[in-house]
């Protein structure tokens, strides 16, 4: 059990599947009560399902993260059903899209940006609030390696989106830790669901960029855990790179 997160209260966002449902999970295994927000409402209630059946602390929230009213009632239902938000997961997302720069519609540029940055802000700011007032509060950001590295056949939009997430920790940072709140963000690589999609030759094509293999979302579980517990007293403003050696810098 990670230390530090028993009995505490953290909302995950698209906790409905991939790393989101693996953070869930793992928090809830570290003792966490887990508000489970997703836009996806049948795939919510089977993750609701299998933690109750496991003798877990679960609440479910559907939320469209680019709406600031349904984002206000999730840390609403957080507060009524545990009485405080001691931690938010923002895991929420759509994923990178095929497109090159010159090729992408509006549509398609307004509707990364509002879901993966601007619909992550919103859930921040939702639980800011509660946390202020208990003096404490840790928030994680899912952003990802495109934020650093692009690519060649993924939208740009993305890529801003989820370098917008970098910037967004950095910020928010500065002006929260005066109130206990921590903010870090974690930059995962491939998790594999991508490489299930491909030919064996993509394949091998792709992990050229990934010498420790795809490692599923369940290393990145781990590294928000690190951070929501103990462990992560002292950090704050940092961006964690989980990527199987797909990003190396410093």
């Amino acid at each position: 059990m990670s230390k530090g997160l028993k009995n505490s209260v953290i909302i995950v966002t698209g906790a409905a599947q991939g790393i989101g449902r693996s953070v869930a999970k793992t928090l809830a295994n570290s003792g966490a009560a887990i508000l489970l927000a997703d836009i996806q409402a049948s795939k919510l209630a089977d993750v609701e399902a299998e933690l109750t059946h496991d003798g877990h602390r679960v609440a479910t929230a559907k939320v469209d993260i680019t709406d600031t009213a349904q984002t206000a009632e999730m840390a609403a239902v957080a507060i009524r059903r545990f009485g405080r938000i001691d931690g938010l997961v923002c895991c929420a997302g759509i994923d990178a899209q095929p497109g090159l720069a010159w090729e992408i519609d509006e549509a398609h540029w307004r509707r990364m940006v509002d879901v993966d940055l601007s619909g992550t802000w919103w859930c921040v700011k939702a639980v800011i609030p509660a946390m202020m007032k208990q003096r404490s509060g840790r928030i994680v950001l899912i952003s990802s390696t495109s934020a650093r590295t692009g690519g060649r056949k993924s939208s740009p939009a993305y890529s801003a989106a989820k370098a917008g997430l970098l910037g967004l920790t950095v910020s928010l940072s500065l002006q929260l830790e005066e109130y206990g709140i921590l903010i870090n963000a974690v930059t995962p690589g491939a998790t594999g669901s991508t490489g299930t999609e491909m030919s064996d030759a993509e394949k091998r094509s792709y992990l050229a960029d990934y010498p420790l293999g795809f490692g599923g979302p369940q290393p990145v579980a781990d590294a928000v855990t690190y951070l929501l517990g103990s462990s992560g007293d002292w950090i704050s403003g940092t961006v964690l790179n989980v990527s199987g050696g797909r990003w190396r810098g410093i």
